[in-house]
């Protein structure tokens, strides 16, 4: 009976070792996991940061920029856009006038699209709270961002639909029925 207790002893400390040996392995495996996954989010943050400042700087002649809420732990906090539109304070997105805000959320759309493309874009009025300075901005930075992807953008504003490549008109006809017609390259 000892003999037996004895081999089951020493089978039941293998079993231990190797159960031992492949926790401190997981949790080796789990470590160097969560600091890949940490240095690939600081990666991309810093990319799409300075694209987002780049950006932001060509559509509002301001500054900006993406400061995180948890530097320490950056996966457990938030993100932050700080908007500096030329000639204003540093203010609150929810204190901007509704340009502003589109100015700040294009940017940082656009500065996403710089780090990790989409083929196809689409736009749905994003330029109806600009002025005309703005919106003329804004196209010019379309037809950049064009040269990599490919942009639908619905918009009744002439220096959107001047910048276009293709222009599609659609209009009501009569009987509460859409008409889509098509419209000069210099529309």
């Amino acid at each position: 009976e000892l003999a037996k207790l004895e081999e089951r002893l020493d089978e039941l400390e293998n079993r231990l070792q190797v159960l031992t040996d492949e926790r401190s392995e997981l949790l080796l495996r789990i470590e160097t996991v969560s600091t890949l996954r940490q240095e690939a989010f600081m990666e991309a943050f810093q990319a799409v940061d300075q694209h987002f400042r780049d950006i932001f700087a060509s559509l509002s002649e301001g500054d900006g920029h993406l400061q995180l809420e948890n530097t320490e732990e950056p996966l457990e906090g938030g993100l932050t856009l700080v908007a500096h539109p030329k000639g204003k304070p540093v203010r609150r997105l929810a204190a901007m006038s509704g340009g502003e805000k589109s100015l700040t959320a294009l940017s940082f759309l656009f500065a996403l699209q710089r780090f990790r493309p989409s083929p196809f874009y689409a736009l749905d009025e994003v330029d109806s709270f600009l002025d005309g300075v703005n919106v003329e901005r804004l196209a010019a930075l379309i037809a950049k961002q064009a040269l990599d992807a490919q942009f639908l953008v619905v918009s009744h504003r002439r220096p959107m639909i001047g910048a276009s490549i293709r222009t599609i008109g659609v209009t009501q006809a009569r009987g509460n029925h859409t008409q889509v017609v098509g419209l000069p390259i210099a529309a």
